[in-house]
């Protein structure tokens, strides 16, 4: 996996995960950005590790996996997306710290970007600005997965369990998930 010395910014600048940055935020972000190249068949993220990076698909399609019993190495694998550039993943473990929740592994050769959280952590400390417009752009990009999610569970109910769409737990589970994301307070009332 051999790395590359640094990012154009104008490369930067062409994708959307950092829409919205200026030139001299682009700068920024990019002294931090480790640019990566894997082949196929190697697995970039692995289900239940952890790993606190975001990655940026440059070129090459990789698949998003995740078995269905995680403690046998035995069970099926079921593919849940493709994924091809311009596209980024890993979002969730970089912005939480938890175990990766799928594997990510190559389809054909792949050119990566990679933050790691230690790094955009620093930048936060530092108060750059483009941190927080990164963050937005995965809110949004995350918001777009959820819409389409829900578009897609509606659908799958609709076409196979017609019944389970007026099934009051199924409505009151959409209803938590949807509507009623709440901050929880610590006890001096901070958030």
């Amino acid at each position: 996996m051999p790395t590359v010395k640094s990012v154009d910014i104008r490369v930067l600048r062409q994708l959307p995960l950092f829409r919205n940055l200026n030139e001299s935020e682009c700068r920024q972000v990019a002294e931090i950005i480790k640019p990566l190249q894997f082949h196929a068949g190697d697995t970039i993220v692995k289900q239940g590790e952890s790993s606190r990076n975001l990655w940026i698909l440059q070129t090459g399609v990789c698949e998003v996996t995740k078995r269905t019993r995680p403690e046998r190495s035995d069970s099926e694998e079921i593919v849940l997306a493709i994924i091809e550039p311009p596209s980024y993943f890993g979002e969730m473990s970089f912005f939480n710290p938890a175990p990766n929740s799928a594997n990510v592994r190559a389809r054909t050769d792949m050119h990566v970007l990679r933050i790691s959280h230690g790094d955009y952590q620093d930048l936060i400390n530092e108060g750059v600005w483009a941190v927080y417009k990164v963050a937005y752009n995965v809110i949004q990009g995350l918001s777009d997965r959820m819409r389409r999610m829900d578009e897609w569970v509606t659908e799958l109910l609709h076409d196979s369990h017609p019944e389970v769409i007026n099934v009051p737990e199924w409505n009151q589970f959409r209803e938590k998930m949807l509507n009623r994301w709440k901050v929880q307070e610590s006890v001096d009332g901070q958030v």
